[in-house]
């Protein structure tokens, strides 16, 4: 509604880690485990809640276009729009949330009205099978992600069209990997989706 390609599958370019060190999980406890599931669910949250309100002039999804991709959470920033980020430019020690494969369901979009409506829409929107993603030239590992429940509230020129201060409900699923800062200079990432290729650069410098 008002904007098409938010209901889109949506392919998101990303930025990631030198294989020396790639994911904390791997061979973690479970209680480590456990917690960078919830790191990455929350960054996941963080990042659809920022589109989600964010005004369509600043926003990818939006009017705002290439120049507005390369969103900011915290330390971390994530390269994200409905097709593909050419690049992101980031400083040195940054960190990266990559989304290889996301889709976001809403109230808005009239997916449903509750948490189980909602999350299965969103469920059934991704693909079952994770992307593959390299860094370099080397794979990463993906990891499923899923929001909780959203509260959203829109502001004015919405992604949407609708008026400002409509609440809403939003789920989110994705296949992501929350990663350590790359090294300087530039970084090739590739994530292939089925028989969809989408490529980024990642540019590590100093401002």
């Amino acid at each position: 509604m008002g904007v098409p390609a938010v209901r889109l599958i949506r392919f998101v370019t990303v930025a990631a880690l030198t294989v020396l060190a790639m994911f904390a999980c791997v061979g973690a406890a479970p209680a480590a485990n456990a917690a960078l599931q919830n790191k990455l669910d929350g960054s996941l949250a963080a990042l659809w809640t920022s589109v989600l309100e964010t005004p369509s002039a600043q926003n990818s999804f939006g009017t705002g276009g290439a120049e507005f991709n390369c969103w900011y959470l915290g330390r971390t920033v994530a390269p994200f729009d409905p097709t593909a980020v050419d690049s992101c430019t980031v400083r040195p020690g940054t960190g990266i949330f990559v989304v290889g494969h996301s889709f976001e369901c809403s109230t808005f979009e009239g997916n449903g009205t509750t948490d189980a409506e909602l999350r299965t829409c969103a469920r059934n929107g991704d693909p079952t099978t994770p992307p593959t993603i390299s860094v370099d030239g080397s794979p990463v590992p993906v990891t499923e992600a899923e929001t909780p429940l959203l509260e959203i509230t829109l502001p004015a020129d919405n992604i949407f069209g609708l008026p400002a201060g409509i609440e809403g409900l939003s789920v989110a699923h994705g296949w992501v990997a929350l990663l350590h800062p790359l090294t300087p200079g530039t970084h090739t990432i590739v994530i292939t989706t089925g028989t969809s290729t989408v490529t980024t650069k990642i540019i590590v410098a100093s401002p």
